[in-house]
């Protein structure tokens, strides 16, 4: 092999790192994200009582793994306003959660489907988030997108609320 072809060879490689570097180097791989049951039937990609049933999982989900918060405007100004309720926390107290504004399927291989909820924060309205704040990737027609495979993992129960900081900051902790 000629030092023109080694040179042109690192040079390919350094490429393929730097964008794996940049891209976080995290394997993606495909979930189907929806804003409501009747857009995943339409979608046509699953059938109905998959759609709801996976919803169900979803909103069941919610209430444990949401971002919550002390009061509404911390909640109102990361989501907007009336995007948000009060909940009453086990501990007897209450937060301020943001209303589930979606839901997102992906294959998990020999054990189905890994469901959770999807939040639009009101810096990006057009792109959903995980509770975690993992930006789900654009969305097409019938609802597949690309996401990086950490944000298909389960969603940590939160426990504790954002006083400030705002959804993903690291002002939160979650239990283990």
């Amino acid at each position: 092999m000629e030092r023109a072809d080694k040179f042109k060879l690192v040079l390919i490689g350094a490429g393929v790192l730097g964008i794996a570097a940049y891209s976080g180097g995290e394997a993606e791989e495909e979930a189907l994200t929806y804003p409501s049951v009747e857009a995943c039937v339409k979608a046509g990609v699953t059938d109905e009582a998959t759609c709801e049933a996976e919803y169900a999982k979803a909103q069941s989900m919610h209430n444990q793994v949401a971002p919550r918060y002390t009061n509404s405007n911390d909640c109102y100004s990361e989501f907007g306003y009336e995007r948000c309720y009060q909940h009453r926390a086990s501990s007897g107290g209450s937060v301020w959660l943001p209303f589930m504004m979606g839901y997102m399927l992906a294959p998990r291989y020999g054990s189905g489907v890994f469901t959770q909820p999807l939040y639009r924060p009101s810096h990006d309205p057009n792109r959903f988030y995980t509770s975690g704040s993992g930006r789900v990737g654009a969305v097409s027609a019938n609802g597949r997108t690309r996401v990086a495979k950490s944000q298909t993992r389960q969603p940590r129960a939160r426990t504790r609320t954002v006083a400030r900081g705002g959804f993903g900051a690291r002002a939160y902790s979650s239990a283990s």
